[in-house]
């Protein structure tokens, strides 16, 4: 029951699905964190340590250094295809997580309508609520070819329609959006004024023969489209809390305003930190090795679940997670999920956290050592085979 004291904004907040991801029982096997289990690179480690006895422990810019800013910039031209100017075009948060809010109070007015991936990172629902407008429901297809449906889009736009949010590779199915799709949508945005809110923090964690690509490399979708991106997965460094964002000059303003109110500015040694993982070959070449690990896991899932009778396991094509339809068992998603622990000692989140629709379905993260994932996938073939519908 929601204190009277507390704000009706946030009274329907809640930290249960953080719980349930990162506060269970030492003796049960996580598979609900989506937090590679590796370290961070012994070079980057490094030069946060440097960083500390050199003193940078002090603010920064509140937009950021300038040697991180261009790092990123260089890196977007590099790899995305899309040139910012470091200057007005990039701002360091503390994050992804905290850049998307930002731009969510720049953008919106009450009432005002995003179009959210559903099933979809369950973050994004709350920050809009948050900032005053109305999420909607866009559903995605798992494992189909044209997971966005243009036919979805055009019957949920609306006059107040105001953004966007695509994420890909996409938590929590693995879904990646072909340029044909992209495309599709970038059009659609265009004709409706949308601006697009692109999440690409797990852009580095792709499996072949699918390939990223950025919205903003699109010339006609750079001046609407925001980009946001971190070093949480791709570097191992979650603790860190440091990510950034590029797009348009108006709308960057007045986020870096907000973030110096808010904010005031990411972690300075993290900054530091950063600025070696974006130009240090060394922190390049642990990124492919847990890619490359990453995709051994994700073979390791599929060979243990795909037979097995009761489940639709759709297989990723990016990011660390396995999206599982449980319909041919007797139990929802969040049964499946408290049984499981309770049962097997095995953690995994309920699919209805991504979105209401997803009631039937369970996200597993195979961010975890290849042992612990074994065992945990032979605890969850033991629960599959108790609760499959005959």
């Amino acid at each position: 029951m929601s204190s009277p004291r507390i704000s009706s904004r946030v009274s329907k907040v809640s930290a249960d699905p953080f719980r349930l991801a990162l506060e269970l029982p030492e003796d049960v096997i996580r598979l609900t964190v989506g937090e590679p289990d590796f370290e961070t690179p012994e070079v980057i480690r490094e030069a946060g340590k440097r960083a500390i006895d050199e003193g940078a422990t002090h603010y920064t810019p509140i937009t950021g250094i300038d040697d991180l800013r261009k790092a990123v910039a260089q890196k977007l031209y590099r790899e995305n295809k899309v040139n910012y100017n470091y200057e007005d075009e990039v701002l360091i948060t503390p994050g992804s997580s905290s850049g998307i809010y930002l731009a969510l109070q720049s953008l919106l007015d009450p009432g005002d309508e995003v179009l959210v991936p559903d099933p979809g990172w369950f973050h994004y629902v709350t920050l809009i609520e948050l900032c005053g407008g109305k999420p909607i429901p866009l559903p995605i297809t798992t494992g189909s070819n044209t997971p966005l449906n243009l036919d979805d889009l055009g019957r949920l736009v609306s006059k107040r329609s105001k953004a966007l949010i695509l994420n890909s590779p996409a938590n929590p199915t693995g879904t990646v959006l072909s340029e044909e799709t992209i495309k599709a949508v970038g059009d659609f945005a265009e004709e409706h004024d949308l601006i697009i809110i692109s999440d690409e923090i797990y852009e580095r964690i792709i499996y072949a023969p699918n390939v990223h690509l950025s919205p903003a490399s699109l010339s006609k979708l750079k001046p609407r489209t925001l980009t946001f991106n971190g070093f949480s997965k791709a570097y191992a460094m979650t603790g860190w809390r440091i990510g950034y964002v590029a797009g348009p000059s108006d709308i960057l303003e007045k986020m870096i305003a907000l973030n110096g109110y808010i904010l005031v500015c990411a972690t300075s040694m993290s900054q530091r930190a950063a600025l070696t993982a974006l130009t240090e070959p060394r922190a390049e070449d642990s990124v492919k090795r847990m890619a490359s690990k990453f995709a051994e896991r994700r073979e390791i899932v599929l060979e243990k679940l795909s037979s097995l009778r009761g489940l639709e396991v759709y297989a990723p094509q990016g990011a660390f997670y396995t999206w599982i339809n449980v319909s041919g068992t007797s139990l929802s998603g969040e049964q499946f999920s408290h049984k499981l622990i309770a049962e097997e000692k095995v953690g995994v989140l309920p699919g209805i956290l991504f979105g209401a629709r997803n009631n039937k379905a369970v996200r597993i993260s195979f961010a975890t050592s290849e042992d612990k994932l074994k065992e945990a996938l032979g605890r969850f073939n033991n629960f599959v085979n108790r609760y499959a519908s005959s």
